[in-house]
């Protein structure tokens, strides 16, 4: 066959198949438009719906101050359910969100958060902070070593290793005078009841080689300068703090997780937002898996949702990068992690 026919016979055939490369990427495009046209509209529907939600929320507290006393209590129960809501709504949302647009959703729930604390503490002031002598009953398995009476030593008056009174006055006035303190402790075992704890905040500060059990819904969780420690914790209703803390295991369950400067710990963490760690290294999560009796209705007490749990959704403000994973903490393995806390 002539060359020149070839060419001209297959010419028709080259013209076909570019034809339909050329559709197929006008297709590709279309439908990357499509779907990015999809993902901002989720996304707008998402902010009008979320930021007018914060407002209604915020404009129910901003008249707090005014309204009568016998109706306050229900309006704080309103607010809280609804700030519940919508942290549910911003979870389920998480798949079509920038990382900004989460941070921000995540910094007004808690701001709205800590106004509601804020105000439901100063309309509504709770009894302060009780410190009973009872008897605890010791379970068989405590071999008599783990379950002891802690309260009657938590006394905000109480001296931090190498503190003062001044600096105890200092956290008394920065946590309030109904937060429960537990101070400058070495080598105890020290078990915090429902009782004592639930809707309180709770302070650990200055322990060494400590293991303190946290039965119940704390309020708010703040953890500092611990080394050598493990804290067992139950259903926090909203935030957990980290500070300075070394050689540490933590378990507990939250809203949000917030660790600074700290390394070489290792938390079984149960958390329905996207922990935030800063400035840490070594640092090392699993599933919670610390469990006890009542431990369900502490759940439902502090309005978190037992199926959703982020524990492995970390946000490492030293780490920028998108595509590769932050050196600073890391899943721990199922064959290392702890089996039974008894």
């Amino acid at each position: 066959m002539d060359p020149t026919e070839f060419i001209e016979e297959s010419l028709p055939d080259r013209i076909t198949k570019r034809d339909r490369e050329r559709k197929n990427v006008i297709e590709r495009r279309r439908e990357e438009r499509q779907s990015l046209a999809v993902e901002s509209e989720q996304s707008s529907y998402f902010k009008d719906t979320f930021y007018s939600s914060c407002k209604k929320i915020k404009d129910m507290l901003d008249d707090a101050s005014s309204t009568p006393s016998s109706a306050l209590p229900g309006i704080f129960e309103k607010s809280n359910k609804e700030i519940q809501l919508l942290k549910n709504y911003l979870s389920q949302s998480k798949m079509f969100l920038k990382v900004y647009d989460i941070r921000r959703a995540q910094e007004n729930l808690q701001s709205l958060e800590n106004q509601a604390s804020e105000l439901e503490m100063k309309l509504l002031p709770k009894k302060k902070f009780g410190f009973k002598n009872r008897r605890i009953v010791k379970k068989p398995s405590d071999k008599g070593l783990d379950i002891t009476d802690g309260l009657k030593d938590l006394k905000i008056s109480e001296s931090i290793v190498n503190g003062s009174t001044k600096q105890n006055n200092k956290l008394s006035s920065k946590y309030g005078d109904s937060a429960c303190m537990l101070l400058g402790k070495v080598n105890e075992r020290i078990v915090l009841d429902a009782e004592n704890v639930n809707k309180n905040d709770i302070l650990l500060s200055d322990l060494v080689r400590c293991t303190v059990r946290i039965y119940g819904t704390p309020s708010t969780l703040h953890m500092v300068n611990l080394k050598q420690c493990t804290i067992l914790v139950g259903p926090v209703t909203s935030s957990v703090y980290v500070h300075d803390c070394s050689d540490c295991v933590f378990a507990f369950a939250c809203q949000q997780l917030r660790l600074h400067s700290s390394t070489d710990c290792t938390i079984y963490l149960h958390v329905t937002s996207r922990a935030i760690i800063e400035d840490c290294t070594k640092i090392h999560v699993a599933p919670y898996n610390w469990s006890y009796e009542d431990q369900t209705s502490h759940f439902n007490l502090a309005g978190l949702d037992p199926k959703i749990n982020n524990w492995n959704c970390i946000d490492d403000f030293n780490w920028l990068s998108s595509e590769k994973h932050s050196p600073n903490w890391s899943i721990l393995e199922p064959e290392l992690r702890v089996k039974t806390w008894d």
